[in-house]
C-alpha cells in the first residue's frame, strides 16, 4: 500500500540537494563484512522527492565510498537517514556528525 505524500513530508526533515552535495557520510552495505563495517563516503548526487523515499529517509543519494584497503566504489540510490538506522537496514547512509 502506498504512503500518502503528506505523511512522508511530515515525517522527514526538509533538506535541499545543495546542502547534501559533497557532504561526508557513513555508509553500511553488504559489500563490506555483510554490513558490519561503516565506511566513509562523499555524496555526489541526491534526490529529495518524497514519493521516492523509503520510510524515515531524508534523501536517496549517489555516493563514492572509500573502504580501507579497497578501491573506492560508487553506489547509487542509497537511502540517506539523519542518524544511523541500525544494522538491519542495508544499504544505508547517514550524515557524518562532527565530534565538536
Amino acid at each position: 500500500m502506498a504512503r500518502s505524500p503528506k505523511k512522508a513530508e511530515a515525517s522527514a526533515p526538509h533538506v535541499s540537494i545543495d546542502e547534501l552535495l559533497a557532504e561526508p557520510a557513513l555508509v553500511r552495505s553488504p559489500l563490506w563484512l555483510n554490513g558490519r563495517r561503516k565506511v566513509a563516503a562523499i555524496i555526489a548526487d541526491a534526490t529529495v522527492d518524497p514519493a521516492l523515499l523509503p520510510e524515515n529517509a531524508i534523501a536517496l543519494v549517489s555516493l563514492t565510498a572509500f573502504a580501507p584497503s579497497a578501491p573506492s566504489r560508487t553506489m547509487i540510490d542509497v537511502p540517506l537517514y539523519a542518524n544511523d538506522p541500525g544494522p538491519d537496514v542495508l544499504p544505508a547512509a547517514w550524515l557524518k556528525k562532527s565530534a565538536a
